[in-house]
């Protein structure tokens, strides 16, 4: 016990040296002396009560001689006797006079600062779990309100569809086979007409995006330049330049009509046509050739399916850019043939 209430005035002391430190000190030396004689009074005060306090303990020890024990008694009577003897110790504290300090007494202030300081930081940590539940919170209502809105349009499509399902039996149960016949040859031509404006939509964005950008590419790849995608830039000037054994663009060098027979010459070499009788650009060789692979790529599929092969006259940048764009392979065997990727498989390894 004694070395319990030492340890509690250790503990004070180095308490009141640490506020001391701190700003609650008053600035002028009138104060500082008035608030230090409060704290030795209070020390002096407590010193006090535990003098007292473990005085009047020797003296119930001396007078009751018997050893304090912490653990209950497994005898019945003593047992009894030890609720008793609990119970007057309870009944005589409760009727007696709170310790409370005096009115000048700087302790409350103390132990109200040391809660203080104590709560602050867990309220801080309570504060910043509070903050990441807080968010994971809105985040996953900001996921449940998307998803509700996904389900209602889902919802809604669904309603739709079934109120035209619901819509067509009754009209085609009004109507003779013959009718119904008759409105779905027309349906069907309907499809068919949009599906071949489609085709031909699609077929002219096609040849406008190889005319436009992709031959330039195609055509710089084709004459040593870099490959497809890596310059988007292309002019006819740096194609007529050439390009270095690095893959970068040579300096423009002025023309003449020497050059220009060297260019189609070389044109005629690469693109093997040899048999035109118009002059072409390098980009007008390289889009005619990627029009007519794609286009003998549509035709095979469309005659004899997607795993049917065609054969390839050389290896081209075309060729070569409709591997890499996942549009087509080569024979797993022989690298002279090409195929479309049929998109309702897996790819060939």
């Amino acid at each position: 016990m004694m070395g319990t209430r030492s340890q509690v005035l250790l503990n004070l002391q180095v308490y009141v040296k640490k506020v001391e430190e701190t700003e609650y000190i008053a600035s002028s030396t009138s104060e500082r002396k008035a608030y230090d004689s409060q704290l030795e009074a209070t020390f002096e005060e407590l010193s006090g009560r535990v003098k007292a306090e473990t005085v009047a303990l020797d003296q119930l020890r001396a007078q009751v001689g018997l050893e304090i024990v912490a653990e209950p008694s497994s005898d019945a009577v003593a047992r009894l006797c030890q609720l008793r003897t609990i119970k007057a110790a309870y009944d005589d504290l409760t009727h007696s006079e709170a310790g409370l300090p005096f009115p000048d007494s700087p302790l409350p202030a103390l132990l109200a600062v040391r809660n203080a300081q104590r709560l602050i930081p867990e309220i801080k940590e309570v504060i910043s779990g509070t903050h990441q539940k807080l968010f994971h919170a809105r985040r996953r209502m900001h996921e449940e309100e998307a998803d509700l809105k996904d389900a209602h349009l889902i919802m809604d499509a669904l309603n739709s569809r079934i109120t035209r399902l619901k819509a067509e039996v009754d009209e085609k149960s009004q109507k003779t086979p013959d009718e119904v016949a008759q409105d779905m040859l027309r349906e069907q031509e309907t499809r068919r007409q949009l599906y071949e404006k489609e085709t031909r939509r699609l077929v002219r964005a096609l040849v406008k995006f190889i005319n436009e950008h992709l031959a330039a590419m195609l055509a710089a790849e084709e004459v040593g330049g870099p490959v497809v995608g890596d310059l988007l830039d292309v002019s006819d000037e740096m194609l007529e330049a050439g390009f270095s054994h690095k893959g970068k663009a040579k300096k423009i060098q002025p023309s003449n009509t020497n050059n220009s027979m060297r260019k189609q010459q070389k044109i005629d070499e690469v693109w093997a046509l040899c048999d035109s009788t118009e002059l072409q650009s390098e980009r007008q060789a390289a889009a005619k050739e990627m029009r007519s692979l794609i286009e003998e790529l549509l035709n095979i599929a469309a005659e004899e399916g997607t795993g049917t092969y065609i054969t390839l006259s050389r290896d081209s940048a075309a060729s070569r850019f409709l591997i890499r764009a996942k549009v087509a392979q080569f024979h797993p065997k022989d690298a002279r043939k090409l195929r479309l990727i049929d998109f309702g498989r897996e790819l060939d390894d």
